[in-house]
């Protein structure tokens, strides 16, 4: 039998849960004079994952939340009919006048409404909840003038890995999402988080070392996701972004951390170059890579300065789409790097589509390598595999001098690591010997953040 509260949703009708009880609401029926319409239908991509999760009552809080969230939004400028199952239908009046969007507006309003939905969560008894929405259909109707379909680049991937109702996965999603809501509520303005800062940690040339002091170049400087709270400790994301990729919101969170790269290269000298991670499943052209790319054509000398790190700890999900996404990018002036090569998704075969101009060793094999000829072996493999594929070999997680004079005998002469320099908020001190002969990257953050980092 089909549920009371969904058939009240449906039939040119608003609705809206107050307590345990849903009221029928009056849709706006006010028509701009003379103006056409553009019927969209938006799909919340992980509504099943959060029947499966939550279950059906808090499926229905969610669904009719939103609905009555968007009738609020467009007022008396459209029509909304949600519909059984996690689609919203609605209208939106459009008219080349002052007195109406245009239905260029109109789509852009709809793409900044699957961008911005996600950050906002929705409040229910199970605790805070984010949905993903995208683009079902886009149709101009009346005398509005053809809209450019957005089909196939607004909201698609947002649902995350596919819901399922084996033992566990319920627990794994609402545990992600209890995880992840902070972190995307800060990215919408909102919330008790405060939004992600970039720490800087270096990529040397082991050859610019000379009797404990460093005197040679830096490659780049990669920024590490960290987050500062109210009492000013700092902490790493790396559980929150586990959780966002595997929700599928990790893309909003990578759109915002190549803005804030971008940022900070308008601030630093022109001889800085600085390299930002996004996740596999980022690597896609979409609506949301418009306002980064627009601003690396515009200032070709920041996307220069701009190394893009591509981390397969997720698979890439579409590969085609991902060489699109790189070429789009070198075109425009930023280079490409492949992180954590050799472990994870990160295959030689990925390697050799993507032509990086970075490959960075995972690691795990440099470590692995102080265990015999065996293990080095394999990584100096690893190493020439990068070199062959005309790439630029960065050993990563270099901890000891040993490390780095044995990553320095199988080549690779760029290193990024602990021994080499922490991750800190400041890149202005030089870089000097500390106390038990490393050369670390001096900083100006306050002391009570300097161990977290």
């Amino acid at each position: 039998m089909e549920d009371e509260g969904w058939r009240n949703m449906e039939g040119g009708a608003q609705a809206e849960q107050v307590g345990g009880n849903v009221h029928v609401l009056p849709l706006p029926a006010r028509r701009f004079t003379e103006s056409a319409a553009l019927s969209c239908r938006l799909r919340i991509d992980n509504f099943p994952h959060i029947r499966e999760a939550y279950g059906e009552d808090v499926a229905r809080t969610v669904f009719t939340q939103l609905a009555v969230r968007m009738r609020d939004v467009l007022g008396a400028g459209g029509l909304v009919d949600p519909i059984p199952g996690g689609v919203i239908e609605f209208l939106i009046w459009c008219q080349s006048g002052k007195s109406g969007r245009s239905v260029a507006e109109s789509v852009d309003w709809i793409r900044c409404l699957c961008a911005d939905v996600p950050l906002q969560p929705v409040e229910t008894l199970a605790g805070y909840i984010h949905v993903a929405l995208s683009v079902e259909d886009l149709i101009s109707v009346g005398s509005a003038p053809a809209a450019t379909c957005v089909l196939d680049d607004v909201g698609v991937g947002f649902a995350g890995d596919p819901a399922r109702s084996e033992d566990g996965w319920a627990g794994q999603y609402r545990s992600d999402m209890t995880m992840a809501s902070p972190l995307l509520a800060a990215l919408g303005g909102g919330g008790e988080g405060s939004e992600p800062v970039l720490a800087w940690q270096p990529v040397r040339d082991v050859d610019g070392v000379v009797g404990g002091e460093a005197s040679g170049g830096v490659l780049y400087w990669e920024g590490c996701l960290r987050q500062i709270d109210r009492d000013g400790q700092v902490s790493s994301l790396e559980s929150a972004l586990g959780a966002l990729e595997r929700l599928g919101f990790i893309r909003l969170l990578d759109h915002r951390v190549v803005s804030m790269a971008l940022d900070e290269l308008d601030r630093e000298p022109s001889d800085v170059t600085i390299a930002v991670n996004i996740s596999a499943r980022s690597a896609a052209l979409d609506y949301l890579w418009e306002e980064a790319a627009g601003r690396l054509k515009r200032q070709p000398w920041l996307a220069q300065r701009l190394v893009v790190e591509i981390t397969e700890t997720s698979a890439i999900p579409n590969m085609g789409e991902a060489v699109r996404f790189v070429d789009r990018m070198r075109s425009l002036g930023c280079r490409i790097a492949i992180d954590d090569f050799g472990t994870g998704y990160a295959s030689v075969r990925n390697v050799m589509a993507l032509s990086p101009d970075f490959v960075k060793i995972d690691s795990f094999f440099l470590h692995y390598a102080s265990h015999g000829e065996v293990q080095r072996g394999i990584f100096e493999h690893l190493a020439g595999l990068g070199w062959s594929l005309g790439a630029t070999v960065i050993a990563e997680g270099v901890e000891t001098e040993a490390q780095a004079a044995l990553a320095a005998r199988a080549g690779c002469h760029w290193q990024q690591g602990y021994f080499w320099g922490r991750p800190s908020f400041s890149r202005l001190r030089p870089l000097q010997a500390d106390e038990g002969g490393n050369i670390a990257q001096g900083w100006l953050a306050p002391a009570n953040r300097r161990e977290a980092l």
